[in-house]
């Protein structure tokens, strides 16, 4: 894997699904962990472009590292759709909505003088997608957030669901943590991973490092 002509495409923090104009449905993830992988690949001589929730950190500057906004999900799936042939990696960590409203956003804002119900229907399914349409020389990395007791099974099946290279499981408490304790499961059955717990610095660098060993081109 030549650092140098292999082009990378990272998404982190968190899609907004609009209800109205003051409102929207969201979660907690900070963005942290994927503008960390973003910058650590840049440092190690590849070119980046990173995907950005409206809400996620913002990455240290690199001339190497290129950054656009993304808002709804089905925001981010058009510029995945537009920026993914045009690369070789997707390391997808941002942490997309799973529901949106049915008939998007409801125009002015809701009043608090009556009962409310939101109908919503699932997003669109954008590793799978991508994973589906994608050239023999890409790869992709997706993630896994899940309860502890269940990681690696659920790391796994999702794997194979999404059809993915590698998932990156890791515990619910990484969400609100500046440390991680991952396992990267492989599509061959192995899994590799740090020793111990890192900080989320340590472990984009560390992954980033290993891309070949987690990413093999044969």
């Amino acid at each position: 894997m030549n650092n140098q002509t292999t082009r990378i495409l990272l998404t982190s923090g968190a899609t907004l699904e609009p209800l109205d104009d003051v409102r929207y449905l969201g979660n907690r993830s900070s963005g942290k962990l994927g503008t960390l992988l973003a910058y650590a690949a840049a440092c190690a001589g590849y070119e980046v472009t990173l995907l950005r929730g409206a809400q996620s950190i913002q990455p240290t500057a690199h001339p190497r590292l290129t950054v656009i906004p993304f808002s709804t999900a089905r925001d981010l799936r058009a510029k995945l759709v537009e920026h993914w042939p045009s690369h070789s990696i997707l390391i997808m960590a941002a942490a997309v909505a799973d529901f949106t409203p049915v008939g998007g956003q409801s125009h002015g804002k809701f009043m608090r003088d009556s009962a409310l119900t939101i109908t919503c229907t699932q997003t669109e399914d954008i590793v799978a997608e991508l994973a589906s349409s994608s050239r023999e020389d890409q790869r992709i990395i997706a993630f896994a957030l899940e309860e502890s007791t269940q990681l690696e099974e659920r790391g796994r099946a999702k794997l194979l669901r999404k059809k993915v290279d590698a998932i990156v499981a890791n515990p619910l408490e990484t969400m609100d943590s500046n440390e991680i304790d991952a396992v990267i499961l492989k599509k061959d059955g192995s899994s590799v991973s740090p020793e111990g717990i890192a900080t989320k610095a340590e472990f984009a660098h560390w992954l980033i490092l290993h891309l070949e060993e987690i990413l093999p081109t044969t």
